[in-house]
């Protein structure tokens, strides 16, 4: 039997007292109590006050109960999200908004505006499980490149990236991100996979204040480039990353590393981060901890850029000693709307790995000095208010301090030298069309086009290999396509690219990719 409530047990109270007034009328009705109708009046009026105070505590009860039920639901709409980076002023972020007209909105606004973070912590608009945060970003390409006469066309899964993120505290957040790449890693030969599993971030920020908050020992991107940063395919509108960021800003770049970052007034940001350096080699240590023995390929090329120059993350395998430092700054001035861009500059004073050997031309061997890295990058994106233009623009430049002791001039192989700097820029226009906005869906065609830059074969060459450069370390690019947004997190895309090598043994490249992309 179930026991009875609160509120039973006073309506049940309430209907007894309702007979015994009527049974009391009847009763005070008899001749022979006639006498007694004053006092019998008196009883009814404190029956009645008595009815009615009954009342009044039931209904208050029924109110306590509701507003009990509704109240996880109001402490949920009116939770603080995770603050967002200032440069990602972008619809994504608008399901993490509390409703408008509220102390916890204007509260998300401010700190949206002020915080500026400069990591994972503003892709908070995925779905949450008991406080972890879940968001994802991918994309699947498809096309045909040309190489002279022969080729390749086909389909790539590029990319699968999970995002994790998870509130500790208000002021202590977990972040995550895993990317599988061409399909993930294949278990056998025949299992037509080709690709690689990437821990790309794995920290915990720790908030001061909107001034200041320092990210903990972990591996975190670089801090050089937007792209390299906010790597989405949403971001840019062309099927791949645009061409700085292949070979000589090698996104997604990222290293073991810590660092603090923060705003410094309205709409400028600072972030500085400290990391393992690039290291001048391909392979990771061999069982001494050295470079491998009997050669080794070069980290910085004038082929490959710095494709693979970057530290390893894991098992303790670097073969470098040095670390790096690098500086960054953001802004989106008030005065100028539509305006934003960044600044960053990155050093380490020695890319020699231990042990690094140079190759003579009678094959001995020669140990190599050490040489100092200085990179330097701006870009700025200018949305023109109130028209469809858009104007991005950027520069890079990698000075090497002592080209000479590179493997790359002294591994016997002349067509991959390096002079003392690389250097890249590109230009970018675009328009926004509004095809249809709905409150699911917002359709926007966006057509482009980039003229881009590269040369990693510069001027003053030196080491024991014959400097004569071929030039196919100097590319001109011009890209052209669209991007179609179903919504804002989702993206279809279309491109032609004609690539112009310097080399003349080398034929223009030529290439129409397409790909689907999302981000959420």
């Amino acid at each position: 039997m179930s026991k009875p409530t609160m509120s039973t047990n006073k309506t049940n109270r309430v209907s007894f007292l309702c007979s015994l007034t009527a049974a009391t009328l009847l009763w005070g009705a008899s001749p022979s109590y006639a006498q007694d109708n004053t006092a019998i009046l008196k009883r009814l009026e404190q029956m009645e006050a008595e009815m009615t105070a009954l009342k009044a505590e039931l209904a208050k009860t029924k109110t306590q109960q509701v507003a009990s039920k509704a109240a996880p639901v109001a402490a949920q709409a009116t939770a603080a999200p995770t603050p967002i980076d200032e440069s990602m002023f972008k619809p994504q972020t608008q399901g993490m908004a509390p409703a408008t007209g509220g102390a916890a909105h204007d509260e998300w606004v401010k700190r949206v505006k002020d915080l500026g973070q400069f990591g994972i912590t503003y892709r908070s608009d995925g779905f949450k499980v008991d406080g972890l945060r879940f968001g994802a970003y991918g994309e699947s390409v498809f096309g045909r490149t040309d190489e002279g006469d022969g080729g390749k066309n086909g389909f790539d899964a590029e990319r699968m990236v999970l995002l994790g993120t998870y509130a500790l505290t208000d002021d202590i957040i977990f972040n995550t991100e895993i990317e599988f790449e061409h399909g993930g890693i294949a278990a056998e030969e025949d299992d037509k996979l080709g690709g690689a599993i990437e821990v790309e971030q794995l920290f915990i920020d720790f908030r001061v204040n909107d001034h200041f908050t320092w990210r903990s020992p972990g591996v975190d991107v670089v801090p050089v480039g937007y792209i390299n940063l906010f790597h989405e395919p949403t971001q840019y509108y062309s099927t791949q990353r645009p061409e700085l960021y292949h070979n000589l800003i090698p996104s997604t770049w990222f290293a073991p590393s810590t660092g603090a970052y923060g705003k410094i007034v309205d709409g400028l940001n600072y972030q500085f981060q400290v990391s393992a350096g690039l290291e001048d080699s391909e392979a990771t240590a061999s069982d001494n901890g050295n470079v491998p023995d009997g050669g080794y390929g070069a980290g910085i090329t004038g082929t490959n850029g710095l494709k693979y120059a970057r530290a390893p993350i894991g098992d303790n395998s670097q073969v470098g000693d040095n670390v790096a430092y690098t500086g960054r700054l953001s802004y989106a001035p008030a005065f100028i709307p539509g305006l934003s861009g960044s600044s960053s500059v990155y050093y380490t004073n020695d890319t020699t790995p231990r042990g690094a050997y140079g190759t003579n031309a009678d094959g001995t061997t020669r140990s190599l000095g050490g040489s100092d890295f200085l990179m330097f990058d701006t870009e700025v994106r200018y949305r023109i208010p109130k028209t469809g233009f858009e104007l991005r623009s950027e520069f890079v430049q990698a000075n090497i301090g002592t080209p000479g002791n590179l493997r790359a001039n002294n591994d016997g192989d002349a067509t991959n030298n390096v002079g003392d700097s690389m250097y890249g820029y590109s230009f970018e226009g675009s328009y926004h069309v509004k095809l249809a906005s709905s409150d699911v869906e917002s359709w926007e065609f966006v057509p482009f086009y980039r003229y881009s830059q590269i040369d990693m074969q510069t001027a003053g060459f030196d080491g024991t290999d014959a400097n004569d450069p071929s030039g196919a370390g100097f590319n001109t690019y011009h890209t052209f396509g669209a991007a179609l947004f179903p919504t804002p997190k989702l993206v279809l895309k279309a491109d032609y690219q004609i690539v112009e090598d310097k080399d003349s043994q080398t034929a223009n490249q030529k290439s129409l990719l397409g790909s689907v992309g999302f981000f959420f």
